[in-house]
């Protein structure tokens, strides 16, 4: 159920980024009125949500770190996994798994260059005569 409403939360989120930037690009247009006021309805939603009588503050407060996270974000991430090899996903999802257990993560990012015999993308080798 967390996950519903956190992704519920961003998609309101990105489609008022989107309204906004479509009012940024065109603000004279009677688009830009409506966007607006579309607009103000989604803001109202996300506060809305975070005044629900019901949720307890711990509750509420998550709600908030997510109402002001990037949105686009998790799209981006999305976005970039594909481009990993089959190795680098399974390091990511490790790497995730181990964030989500509250486990202390330690990254360290070394410059690599790759040498004219090594392997670069899946089992291709570039010869050694160029």
């Amino acid at each position: 159920m967390r996950s519903s409403v956190v992704q519920a939360i961003q998609h309101v989120k990105i489609a008022d980024e989107f309204m906004n930037d479509f009012i940024r690009s065109a603000p004279t247009t009677r688009g830009a009125i409506i966007f607006g006021q579309y607009s103000r309805k989604l803001r109202w939603i996300l506060t809305d949500i975070i005044t629900y009588p019901h949720f307890d503050d711990e509750v509420r407060k998550g709600i908030k770190v997510e109402i002001e996270s990037d949105a686009f974000s998790v799209g981006a991430i999305k976005d970039l996994i594909p481009l990993l090899n089959p190795e680098q996903r399974e390091m990511i999802e490790d790497l995730i798994e181990d964030i989500l257990k509250g486990k202390t993560i330690e990254v360290s990012i070394k410059d690599h260059v790759v040498e004219i015999n090594e392997m670069i993308s899946g089992n291709s080798e570039i010869p050694n005569n160029q």
